[in-house]
């Protein structure tokens, strides 16, 4: 008897590992750790961050609109601060005023900023934000210098902005005027 112990030990190992293995091939392998590629991380580490972009890059497409419509600058100048398809639309906006002979100076503001929501997508990250726009400090000006400013003109308007990601940098894609109540 003393040899059939060492066979049953061994036995009784056998069929612990098989069970062993068997239990091991039956679970399931663990899921992977989410990777992040660089293309899906967000822009921003903050909601204040992602505002604070989106106010600096409005206030560069005011400069450059500005400068555009004094004449100081050309028109293809809004490119450099507007998404691909919004600068196309701009360029023509712009152009279209110049043409009928139309100038501005002074500054456009902004104030009153919040956001709206930023998000990831496919090809960037995405940012819209509430503002209250302020022209009182321009003036319009016909082909003579001549003030042409609608003295009923609503000089402060709440706006919807969108920005895109283009290149690590934010770029105004969107200006809408905010069709609820007036929160400016």
């Amino acid at each position: 008897m003393p040899r059939a112990l060492p066979r049953l030990a061994a036995l009784a190992i056998t069929a612990a590992m098989l069970g062993l293995a068997a239990c091991a091939a039956q679970s399931p392998e663990p899921t992977p750790a989410p990777t992040t590629d660089a293309a899906d991380a967000p822009l921003f580490a903050t909601d204040e961050e992602a505002l604070a972009a989106a106010v600096a890059a409005y206030e560069a497409h005011l400069a450059a609109t500005a400068g555009i419509l004094s004449g100081e600058q050309p028109v293809d100048a809004i490119r450099e601060v507007s998404s691909r398809e919004y600068g196309e639309q701009r360029v023509s906006e712009l152009t279209a005023f110049l043409d009928s002979g139309l100038r501005a100076s002074g500054s456009i503001a902004i104030d009153s900023t919040s956001l709206v929501e930023t998000y990831v997508e496919d090809d960037g990250t995405a940012v819209s934000i509430y503002a209250c726009q302020d022209v009182s400090g321009t003036t319009l000006l016909n082909a003579d210098g001549k003030d042409v400013t609608p003295p009923d003109r609503d000089e402060r308007v709440p706006l919807v902005l969108q920005f895109r990601e283009s290149s690590g940098a934010l770029k105004v894609s969107g200006n809408e005027l905010w069709s609820g109540d007036d929160f400016c």
